[in-house]
């Protein structure tokens, strides 16, 4: 929630009597107090939260936002302008193309690796894969509901094996590994990159 600077008592929205319990929400102190208290524009969210989360999550709220035509990259670009330079130079790295938190937050974290895969390239006879590292190596990253319907899972073993006969090499991690054992994805990627699976 954003208040003004000079609040001192912070009340529901729905009940401007009852105090609002600080467990409720995450308090932002805001210079802007003509503004609400209660709704802020897009923008403003995604500005408040370069400041309070990590910057990959930033990224890849900003890449959703982008991809759900909820704000454009130019408008996020002219908001970063006031931020400190090294919030700027990662914050632009923002792509819509990205098609998933998860595949957000991979790109970022190769990128600071100094890994830059290409996003969402199309390969003939596949279509499009998620994260292309070099001209061979293929990185998929499955959704948190990952597949239950058997054909989605039959699909991209289908998927997997067509790249394989192409002579791509394929690595696909789950939501959870991404999200709680990241060293496993990073230490296979730097693996297959060491055996130079990414070359043509």
């Amino acid at each position: 929630m954003a208040v003004p600077l000079h609040a001192s008592r912070l009340r529901r929205p729905d009940n401007a009597r009852e105090r609002l319990d600080p467990r409720d929400a995450v308090i932002h102190w805001v210079a802007d107090g003509g503004r609400s208290r209660v709704i802020r524009d897009v923008l403003d969210v995604l500005v408040d939260m370069a400041y309070c989360q990590p910057l990959e999550l930033t990224i890849a709220a900003v890449d959703s936002a982008l991809r759900l035509g909820l704000t454009d990259k130019a408008a996020w670009l002219s908001r970063c302008r006031t931020m400190p330079r090294r919030l700027r130079r990662w914050l632009a790295r923002v792509d819509r193309r990205a098609a998933s938190i998860t595949e957000s937050l991979v790109r970022v974290r190769l990128q600071g690796l100094g890994i830059e895969p290409r996003l969402q390239v199309r390969i003939p006879g596949v279509g499009r894969v998620d994260l292309l590292i070099g001209t061979r190596l293929v990185v998929e990253v499955d959704g948190r509901a990952y597949h239950s319907d058997p054909q989605d899972f039959e699909r991209d073993r289908t998927r997997d094996a067509r790249l394989s006969i192409r002579g791509y090499r394929v690595l696909r991690f789950s939501y959870q590994q991404v999200m709680s054992r990241w060293g496993e994805v990073k230490g296979a990627i730097l693996a297959a990159l060491a055996r130079g699976d990414h070359l043509g």
